[in-house]
């Protein structure tokens, strides 16, 4: 690895420390993310990070000219475009914070990864959990079992079957507050109607970022259709069920409670279907899925902490 000299560290330590000091003016009383300028400047919005470059440039008579020349040949610091102005480049704020080791390639790559690389679409770990209103709504889905695109919820059907998701809303809220589950909305929130949209129609269209969470398990169309995709070609997946199980639940469950969530399911299988779905699509409600989901449930406790690493 290539060593500064003492000249270059000199110069280049004049180029970060005027960024490093205009970052923590902009920030006022937050700290540098890890410490860093490079990290920070990354969580910085483009038009901010433009004018603390802009503030954060020196002219030649600031640094030595042997330690200029050889920064502007390594491609650590580079000009502005305007005649002796210069600023430092992402390279040179991190062979600066890696001499001073505020920063290495591990720390780095790590923080890349988890913020940049990732299917959760950004969404920092903290995040990632499922909020009251998205456990509502993934425990109806599961329990009315819309498990592939033929078997969505469709809220084009009309206001028969809009009822018959509100009921079934109010169902999977009574099971989840009932286990402790749901402490930060109403269930009103979620059943009664407000203005001209129905409440069903208003509570899927905001439904964000359940697509992120569920690793893009929970899909829509863009036609006001929602299902979760467990199904692909004619394979069903025990494994997704179980995940989404884990999500909703985190693997905590007695088993009254397992008895509980498995009556709730079948029931409103058996009972609801019809409404719901075009019962000559829709595969879900025959009994073998009756197994097949309690099996899920409980493997969602078994599996927990396989499911809680990739959360």
């Amino acid at each position: 690895m290539y060593r500064m000299n003492e000249t270059e560290k000199h110069a280049l330590r004049r180029f970060y420390d005027r960024l490093r000091e205009n970052l923590k003016a902009e920030r006022r009383k937050q700290d540098l993310v890890e410490d860093s300028v490079l990290i920070t400047l990354l969580k910085t919005q483009s038009a901010t990070r433009y004018r603390l470059l802009s503030k954060s440039t020196l002219k030649s008579i600031d640094v030595s000219a042997e330690g200029l020349s050889t920064l502007l040949e390594n491609g650590d610091v580079q000009s502005t475009g305007d005649f002796d102005s210069y600023v430092v480049t992402a390279k040179g704020v991190w062979r600066f914070e890696r001499e001073l080791g505020l920063l290495n390639e591990e720390k780095l790559l790590s923080y890349l990864t988890d913020n940049y690389f990732t299917t959760k679409n950004l969404l920092p770990k903290s995040k990632n959990d499922l909020n009251d209103r998205e456990r509502v709504i993934l425990l109806t889905m599961i329990a009315a079992r819309a498990f592939s695109k033929d078997s969505a919820v469709d809220l084009k059907k009309g206001d028969v079957a809009r009822d018959k998701w509100k009921d079934i809303f109010g169902g999977s809220f009574d099971i989840l507050n009932g286990m402790g589950l749901v402490t930060n909305i109403q269930k009103s929130a979620l059943i009664d109607n407000r203005g001209n949209e129905h409440i069903v129609v208003g509570v899927f269209r905001h439904n964000n970022q359940m697509v992120q969470k569920t690793q893009a398990i929970y899909r829509y169309t863009g036609e006001y259709e929602y299902y979760l995709d467990l199904c692909k070609d004619g394979a069903f997946s025990c494994d997704k069920l179980s995940y989404l199980f884990w999500k909703i639940f985190q693997g905590n469950i007695a088993q009254p409670y397992v008895d509980q969530i498995v009556d709730y399911c079948n029931e409103v299988s058996s009972k609801e279907s019809i409404f719901l779905f075009d019962m000559s699509k829709h595969v879900f409600g025959m009994p073998a899925y009756d197994r097949i989901l309690k099996d899920s449930l409980l493997d969602s406790i078994r599996a927990k902490d396989r499911w809680s690493k990739i959360s």
